[in-house]
């Protein structure tokens, strides 16, 4: 095996020679013979055994990658049936652990042999189009590109920034005697959601930074990791280094169109910012946001973590008893019963499309519940792929919040079975968030009043029109408050990469990014010795969990569900009776066919290709989001100029570059 992995290089170049070497082939297929005679088929007939040649030792490649990929499949699926046996000891967690670390380290091998292999490959000389696609994905990496070494002291650093957020290193207080240290998620997180003291939120923001920041830590982490990413970059031949980090959209100035979308959603934005800074300037007068407009940031992270919080500090629309939301828990406990029913009512929800019925296999031998111990304090189902078969092990936790997301487990099961399909390299999603977002749209549609009414959680297909905007106003602080914030975070990655952003001038570029974009500014005086990026920048600096990933997710997941319910006649612009909030698909089989279309493309296709299956669109586009949101969006506007609130900001420089 390892003798012919040595070969095959030897082989790809002696091919190019071969064609090199046909007296000027070059000439002969780029120019025309000057001659007035009829030209002889023999050079096409030489430059198609070319053709042949190349092919034929390309799939030679993908074949031996393949068998190694089977391998790594074999180990998954053991992994999954050693965690999961029936009367057996299962798996401890050092095994499990050691077992994923194990797998890890054959796909690296894996990847990194066959780009080396496939980056050898004449691309443009290869006449089968899913061919030249497979070479184009596999030819090239992210941070498996790197070597042996630096990939290792890759992963190194990314422990050392998931050990920032979930580690327990910080003593809010600077005393750990009565209480241990704290991790800032979910701890921090956590207690900061509860509390109503902003010095409260004043001591965690600063103590988690002191506590990351000790001997400039947090600092020489990030420097050190974007070292690499910009070697990872060289390995593409890549000079712009941001290419890379975004190599799967395969898009030309792709920051440029997720900037274009973040304005389009501005207007919808800064109304929702205004109000919000109203209900600080009322909870938290120290906060001090009547000068300038903008809002502090340990306040705007406790708005994100409250977004669902049944106390929080911001009021609804409309507040009073009677219009708040309908607690669904224990009509949910007493309708579904346990997980299981809920799993199957997720499964049913795609089978009502017309998408693959899982059979009394799938839930017999590859749905398992979770330990409850195993799914840590989120508690996410966690879809497993191993060609020919997709696995499910489930959150046991019942409860609304789950009921929702297990429907986009669900999606995420349903998009793997499509895509076994395709071969090898193309048995993926087009780009990263792509699958998430198809997810999105199930996850939207079985939280609506009309999907609950169905599962006869609910007694009506709608809520009241307070209690309608109530949901909305709680939606949107969830999804509208984030979006610039996945924006924001992966920008300030992508500048410094590309040399945009000096090492010098860190901290005060990425205020002035919060400034522009989102409204808010640092608690206190700042400068560039410090070192203020937040929590969940360091959750995206993984490739695989990107803030981009996310922003995508959220965006296009919005335009997929709104095309789904157009398909689908649930949602009718103009009729109060379908608005797109309400929007339950459910049953549609045209929404179906679009959503499975899209699947089983797998990433055969360019993601805009592939989008536009669904949406008729090529670009990312915030219409779903305003469309969705449009009843908020026009209260918001009416309740603010009542309240004589000026939307924007126009915030303090609260970072010197000194």
């Amino acid at each position: 095996m390892r003798i012919f992995w040595l070969w095959l290089p030897l082989l790809v170049l002696v091919l190019l020679t071969m064609v090199a070497g046909e007296g000027n082939s070059t000439q002969s297929t780029s120019a025309p013979p000057r001659s007035t005679t009829t030209p002889t088929t023999r050079a096409p007939t030489r430059a198609s055994n070319h053709t042949a040649g190349y092919e034929q030792a390309t799939q030679q490649i993908l074949k031996k990658a393949t068998d190694r990929m089977h391998l790594i499949w074999h180990m998954k699926r053991r992994i999954f049936l050693q965690l999961t046996a029936k009367g057996k000891s299962p798996l401890t967690g050092g095994q499990a652990l050691s077992g994923k670390m194990e797998v890890e380290a054959d796909t690296y091998r894996l990847m990194y042999d066959l780009a080396a292999n496939l980056s050898r490959v004449p691309v443009a000389l290869l006449g089968d189009p899913l061919l030249r696609r497979r070479v184009q994905r596999l030819a090239k990496l992210q941070l498996q590109g790197l070597k042996p070494k630096d990939y290792e002291q890759a992963k190194d650093l990314l422990r050392t920034t998931h050990n920032f957020v979930s580690g327990q290193i910080v003593c809010p207080q600077e005393d750990c005697s009565v209480r241990g240290p704290l991790a800032m998620y979910p701890q921090i997180v956590n207690k900061n959601m509860r509390s109503k003291l902003y010095e409260e939120l004043l001591v965690s923001w600063f103590s988690w930074r002191k506590t990351i920041n000790e001997k400039e830590l947090a600092k020489s982490t990030f420097i050190d990791y974007v070292r690499l990413l910009r070697i990872a970059a060289t390995y593409n031949g890549h000079v712009t280094p941001s290419r890379t980090w975004y190599l799967y959209y395969d898009t030309e100035n792709f920051q440029a169109e997720l900037e274009a979308v973040v304005w389009e959603i501005m207007p919808l934005y800064r109304e929702l910012h205004a109000y919000l800074r109203h209900e600080v300037q009322v909870f938290y007068p120290k906060a001090d946001t009547k000068s300038d407009g903008a809002i502090s940031a340990p306040v705007m992270d406790q708005i994100l973590s409250q977004d669902w919080y049944p106390h929080q500090f911001f009021r609804t629309p409309h507040h009073s008893r009677q219009h708040q939301l309908p607690s669904v828990h224990r009509r949910l406990e007493e309708v579904l019963v346990t997980p299981v029913k809920i799993n199957r009512k997720a499964a049913e929800f795609f089978e009502s499309l017309g998408l693959n019925n899982q059979s009394a296999t799938f839930w017999d031998r590859w749905s398992r519940r979770m330990n409850d111990d195993d799914g840590g304090l989120e508690c996410k189902s966690q879809v497993y792929y191993f060609p020919p078969d997709v696995a499910l092990r489930y959150c046991p936790k019942l409860d609304y919040k789950k009921m929702m997301q297990i429907h986009g487990t669900m999606s995420e099961l349903q998009y793997n079975i499509y895509k076994l399909s395709q071969p090898f390299g193309l048995d993926t999603e087009p780009c990263p968030g792509f699958g998430a977002a198809i997810a999105e749209t199930a996850i939207l549609a079985s939280g609506t009043p009309r999907h609950l009414e169905r599962l006869h959680i609910l007694l009506n297909k709608s809520l009241s029109e307070e209690q309608s905007l109530n949901r909305l106003f709680r939606m949107g602080v969830h999804t509208l408050i984030a979006v610039p914030q996945y924006f924001i975070n992966d920008k300030f990655l992508v500048d410094v990469m590309d040399g945009r952003i000096g090492v010098k001038d860190y901290n005060c570029a990425y205020w002035n990014l919060q400034d522009k974009f989102a409204g808010v500014q640092p608690p206190k005086q700042r400068n560039n010795k410090d070192f203020d990026l937040d929590f969940k920048f360091y959750r995206g600096l993984n490739p695989e969990t990107s803030n981009t990933k996310k922003f995508l997710a959220e965006i296009l997941g919005f335009q997929f569900y709104r095309s789904f319910c157009l398909a689908s006649g649930q949602y009718r612009p103009g009729d109060p009776e379908y608005p797109l909030h309400n929007c339950d698909f459910y049953g549609s089989k045209e929404a179906g066919k679009k959503m499975r279309d899209m699947m089983k493309l797998g990433s055969s296709r360019h993601w805009r290709d592939v989008m536009e299956i669904a949406t008729g669109e090529r670009k990312l586009s915030g219409r779903g989001i305003l469309e969705y949101f449009a009843p908020l969006f026009t209260w918001l506007k009416e309740r603010n100029k009542q309240l004589e609130i000026e939307p924007g900001w126009d915030a303090d420089e609260l970072c010197r570059r000194d």
